[in-house]
């Protein structure tokens, strides 16, 4: 292409040309890198919300899978049992090292007296009350607690012998663990004390039965007074123990559901009964919560009749206990336990 001179175009065209001016374009990059900034924070801000999100869904899936796996095994371990309970995860034993007090522990019966048997006759009461009161003794012993038991292997004592080795020991308290016996349709778990109903005693069978009621009983029977059947007549041990005493009755040996749970929980049972005794020892005023004895003398149970001033004798005004008769629906637990 040929080009022509400005003053050539104005001779052949008579004016001058016109020429186009190409401005450069300005770019404002300060904009450009506050809108990437903006940007960035905008794409990471997603991210994050969706990271969050996705472990919402993760934690929940997880949290539902755990759910389903405790009921899972909670369930397998209850189908032995009965469809009607769920395994119960027992409470963790307190802080307690050093607690200051001496307690009692009784297994009932022993040796030649075998106590109730389950239908099949093989399931001896004595074993079970055995197997408990070990595992008291070493939850007892874990919290710092100095422990008297009545026997740790399977021979016998007499119920006087019994609640001497308590009285002699100076035993703050005085625990007798036995296992029921009904020929019908009863299950569940008492606590018995004397018939004088001392605060004391109440105090510690209340506090048993609560913490055995945490970890899981077909049936909280309660708090019983005086004898089966005979409100006027007391428990042995419950009788000529000085201290504050209760007799335990954990579950029905007769009843399939309390042997079961009786097997599933036994640690747990242990564990509970010890930590009932110890929350009364601070309830009433015996230690401290850090376990420092608050009483210069051994604990007793001021309206038990063998330590009032009025009483000649722990036996007075006690009768022997009726003859069990079904048509009353007095169930039989222990026929020699009785003091008259």
């Amino acid at each position: 292409m040929n080009t022509i001179s400005d003053e050539e175009f104005e001779r052949i065209y008579g004016r001058k040309p016109v020429r186009r001016v190409v401005r450069k374009k300005k770019i404002y990059w300060n904009r450009i890198i506050i809108a990437l900034i903006i940007f960035a924070a905008v794409i990471f801000g997603i991210v994050q919300l969706i990271g969050i999100v996705v472990s919402k869904i993760k934690g929940d899936n997880t949290e539902k899978t755990n759910t389903t796996l405790k009921n899972t095994v909670s369930s397998q371990a209850v189908k032995d049992s009965s469809s009607e309970f769920e395994e119960v995860v027992a409470p963790k034993p307190p802080a307690y090292s050093d607690m200051d007090f001496t307690v009692c522990i009784d297994a009932g019966h022993g040796d030649f007296d075998g106590g109730t048997t389950d239908a099949s006759g093989m399931r001896y009461e004595k074993d079970d009350n055995l197997k408990i009161a070990l595992e008291v003794q070493k939850y007892l012993e874990s919290f710092g607690v100095n422990v008297v038991m009545i026997r740790e292997d399977d021979s016998f004592l007499e119920l006087g012998e019994r609640c001497e080795i308590a009285n002699n020991s100076k035993a703050d308290m005085f625990v007798s663990l036995h296992r029921n016996s009904y020929d019908g349709d009863i299950s569940g778990v008492e606590v018995w004390v004397n018939n004088a109903e001392p605060q004391y005693d109440t105090k510690l069978a209340e506090n048993i039965l609560g913490k055995l009621d945490e970890v899981g009983i077909s049936d909280d029977r309660g708090v019983q007074y005086g004898y089966v059947g005979n409100p006027y007549i007391n428990y042995y041990v419950n009788v000529d123990t000085v201290m504050p005493s209760c007799l335990v009755e954990l579950g029905f040996i007769t009843e399939e559901i309390d042997n079961k749970l009786f097997d599933l929980h036994l640690t747990e049972y242990g564990e509970a009964i010890a930590e009932g005794i110890v929350q009364t020892a601070m309830d009433i005023g015996l230690v401290d919560e850090s376990g420092k004895r608050l009483m210069s003398e051994e604990l007793i149970s001021p309206e038990k009749p063998v330590n009032r001033d009025d009483s000649s004798s722990s036996a007075d005004n006690l009768t022997e206990p009726a003859v069990t008769d079904p048509s009353n629906d007095v169930y039989n637990t222990q026929e020699n336990e009785w003091y008259g």
